[in-house]
């Protein structure tokens, strides 16, 4: 039976570990480093590597194990994006591991999954007009006595004032997620983003209309600052999950399809540029550090503004 030691870079010594006491150390290295998001889509990562091989000897794990890992997950659904980004949280531990333990950096040796982006498509107004309409109420029956009926949602108030407020802003899921009363100055519309990807903090700005939605949401509730600003059924903070869930609700009803909370930043971003906001001020926005990230909205911005010019265009249709 062989056995397997690892160099621990304070001691000198070559000692066994398992696969949960790397992730420990690694945790306790990096857990203040990495964002809110960033951590729990790592733990969700690391926790599915181990019920794949088990809580193995950490030297134990060969490229074949992380090859075969990053071949069953997706084999399960799992989309390419997420597979490549499974391959960067698993790239991540052990390029922690190979400088605190002197490990060899398996992952290394694996291409990163590749992935193509999506097209982006923003929501157009009757989208929007229709996701609106179906926060409000529930599937239609038919009575005995054979009318149709509808009932108010219970979350009415609160998923109109959500799909606002993304809307609005182009806040990420997790950053709408974490918001809390707080973090809301309803005189101005000020939301303050304070773990934002990269744990960037910044703020962002929520128009009259979407503040008086938001108004009539908190007038419901009785706050505390400390409070989540969209909460639960049960008073709790919401997650992505719960986010993503209501959006689906709510996208059946409206009969819309791929309704999810970055097409909402995505059609924030296009049309702040369309309704002449500047590409400097959608970058502090969106939080991106690299203008270049926003670009792909600019030239998405340009091509409509083209379009327009070419069916509105004053000469063409007087035919002068």
């Amino acid at each position: 039976m062989r056995f397997f030691v690892l160099w621990h870079r304070s001691t000198g010594y070559r000692i066994a570990m398992k696969l949960s006491q790397v992730l420990d150390g690694y945790w306790l290295a990096n857990g203040q480093r990495l964002s809110r998001t960033t951590t729990r889509n790592y733990q969700y990562i690391f926790r599915r590597l181990s019920a794949d091989v088990g809580d193995i000897e950490f030297e134990q794990i060969g490229t074949d194990h992380i090859r075969r890992h990053l071949a069953r997950i997706e084999a399960g659904g799992l989309a390419k994006r997420s597979v490549s980004d499974a391959w960067v949280a698993l790239s991540s531990l052990w390029t922690w591991a190979g400088k605190e333990l002197g490990c060899v950096h398996v992952v290394k040796a694996i291409p990163r999954p590749r992935f193509d982006d999506k097209p982006i498509v923003p929501f157009t107004l009757e989208e929007i007009q229709q996701l609106v309409a179906a926060a409000d109420y529930g599937a239609a029956w038919t009575t005995r006595g054979g009318k149709t009926a509808r009932s108010k949602r219970p979350t009415a108030k609160r998923d109109r004032a959500i799909i606002l407020t993304l809307l609005d802003t182009g806040l990420r899921a997790s950053e709408l997620c974490d918001l809390t009363v707080g973090d809301y100055d309803p005189e101005s519309g000020q939301l303050y983003v304070r773990q934002g990807k990269g744990n960037k903090r910044r703020v962002v700005y929520l128009g009259q209309r979407a503040r008086l939605v938001v108004w009539r949401y908190l007038t419901g509730r009785a706050t505390r600052p400390g409070d989540p600003l969209f909460a639960t059924g049960t008073g709790g903070r919401m997650d992505r999950n719960n986010l993503r869930h209501m959006l689906n609700t709510v996208a059946v009803q409206a009969k819309l399809r791929d309704v999810h909370p970055h097409r909402f930043r995505h059609t924030f971003a296009i049309w702040f540029l369309r309704n002449g906001g500047n590409t400097f001020a959608l970058q502090k926005l969106l939080g991106h550090e690299e203008l270049a990230t926003v670009l792909k909205y600019v030239h998405l911005a340009e091509t409509d503004v083209r379009e327009a010019q070419r069916t509105a265009s004053v000469v063409d249709n007087w035919r002068l």
